[in-house]
C-alpha cells in the first residue's frame, strides 16, 4: 500500500467501522483469555461484581498539516481506558477541541454513562479510576445510577465538610495505612466518600474520593495505585513503540490511528501471555528489576518505622514490555521468521541482561 492510499484509508468511514470491529474483537480475546494468574484483583471477593478501568486523556504532537482551530493548532487528544483485570486497552473517544483543548470531564460527559459501561453486561458494576481532571461530583452521582463509579484524588482546593466517620476493619491487612474512612459533603450538595491513606514509603497523606461505598478502604487506595498502569502504557506507546505524533488530521482518521495503537498493545499482550503459558518464557530482566525495586521499597519503609501495605507488595504484574522484546517482534515479523526459530531466538534475549 502506498503512503497516499494509507492516508485515504485512514479517512474512510467504512474502513473505520471495520477497524473498530477488529479492535473490539482483539480486546474481547484478551479479556476472555485472561486467567487469575494475570488478574491482580482476583484475590478480593468484594470486587467479584465489578469491572475496573484506569481511564485518562492522552495527547500527541500535531501533524504539520493539522488545521488550526481559531488560529491555534491543538495537540490531538484521545481518551483511553485500560482494564485493570486483563490489561486490555480500548479507545473511549478522540478529543474534539473548539476554542480551547477539550477538558477531560467535558469529553466524559459527551461520551456518556452508557459508553462508560465499556460493554459490561447489566448486573455487573463498573469503576473508572481517573486523575483529578475527571472530577464532577454531581455527574458522578448521575452515573452511579447507571452502575458506573469513579475513584480519584481529592483536589487541593477542595473545601469538603466531614459529615461522619465510617467504621472499617483495622485488623484487615489490606487496610494497613488507612487513617480515616469518611463521608463528606461537597459544594454541589452530594455525599461522597473520602479515604485518607498514609504512604508507608514517604509518609505523605493522600486523600482518595469515590462514589463507591461498599469496598474496603484499603482496596480504594490500591485501585488508585493501579491507575499508574495506564501512564506506563502511554509511556510504552511513546518511547518504546515510537508513536509520538498524530499523522492523521480528521476525526475519523485520528480515531483509526488510536485504534491501531490499542490493537498493537493488545496483540503484544496476547503474544506475551502465549509465550509464558506455552513456552515458559518470561522477561527475566524486568522481573529482576521489579524485585529489586520492591526490595528497596521495603528497606525504605523499614527505616522509616512504618508498616507496608501487603496489597502493594503482592501486585507484581509487569506493565510494560522491554525494548528487547519489542525489537524481537519487529525483526521476526520483517524477516518472516518461523515461530519455533523465533522462540529460540527470544529465549536468550530475556535473560542476557541479568547480572
Amino acid at each position: 500500500m502506498t503512503v497516499t492510499s494509507f492516508f485515504r484509508a485512514l479517512g474512510s468511514s467504512r474502513r473505520a467501522a471495520l477497524t473498530l470491529e477488529v479492535a473490539e474483537d482483539i480486546r474481547s480475546q484478551v479479556d476472555g483469555e485472561c486467567d487469575e494468574l494475570f488478574d491482580p484483583l482476583a484475590g478480593h471477593p468484594e470486587l467479584d461484581g465489578f469491572e475496573v478501568f484506569a481511564s485518562d486523556g492522552h495527547y500527541e504532537e500535531a501533524a504539520t498539516h493539522t488545521k488550526p482551530v481559531d488560529g491555534k493548532v491543538h495537540a490531538p487528544g484521545y481518551f483511553f481506558s485500560l482494564n485493570l483485570r486483563t490489561h486490555s486497552l480500548s479507545l473511549l473517544d478522540v478529543a474534539r477541541p473548539k476554542k480551547k483543548r477539550e477538558h477531560d470531564m467535558a469529553a466524559l460527559k459527551r461520551i456518556g454513562g452508557r459508553q462508560l459501561r465499556m460493554g459490561v453486561p447489566q448486573g455487573r458494576r463498573v469503576i473508572h479510576v481517573y486523575d483529578r481532571a475527571g472530577i464532577d461530583y454531581r455527574q458522578w452521582i448521575n452515573w452511579k445510577t447507571m452502575g458506573v463509579y469513579f475513584i480519584s484524588r481529592e483536589k487541593v482546593s477542595s473545601r469538603a465538610m466531614v459529615l461522619g466517620e465510617r467504621k472499617f476493619d483495622r485488623s484487615d491487612p489490606r487496610n494497613t495505612g488507612i487513617l480515616a474512612d469518611q463521608q463528606i459533603g461537597v459544594s454541589s450538595g452530594v455525599l461522597i466518600r473520602r479515604v485518607r491513606y498514609e504512604d508507608p514509603a514517604t509518609g505523605a497523606v493522600l486523600d482518595f474520593i469515590t462514589t463507591q461505598f461498599s469496598l474496603p478502604p484499603g482496596l480504594i487506595a490500591f485501585l488508585y495505585k493501579l491507575r499508574w498502569d495506564i501512564e506506563k502504557t502511554f509511556d510504552e506507546k511513546k518511547n518504546k513503540l515510537g508513536v509520538k505524533k498524530a499523522w492523521a488530521t480528521t476525526e475519523v482518521a485520528r480515531r483509526q490511528q488510536a485504534l491501531f495503537a490499542c490493537m498493537v498493545h493488545n496483540l503484544l499482550l496476547m503474544l506475551e501471555r502465549k509465550l509464558q503459558r506455552e513456552e515458559h518464557i518470561r522477561d527475566e530482566k524486568l522481573l529482576a528489576k521489579q524485585q529489586r525495586r520492591l526490595h528497596d521499597l521495603e528497606r525504605v519503609i523499614h527505616e522509616a518505622g512504618r508498616t507496608p501495605n501487603p496489597l502493594v507488595h503482592s501486585c507484581t504484574r509487569i506493565t510494560q514490555r522491554s525494548l528487547q522484546f519489542i525489537r524481537w517482534v519487529r525483526n521476526s515479523l520483517r524477516a518472516h521468521t518461523p515461530w519455533n526459530r523465533a522462540v529460540e531466538e527470544l529465549r536468550p534475549l530475556m535473560t542476557s541482561y541479568l547480572l
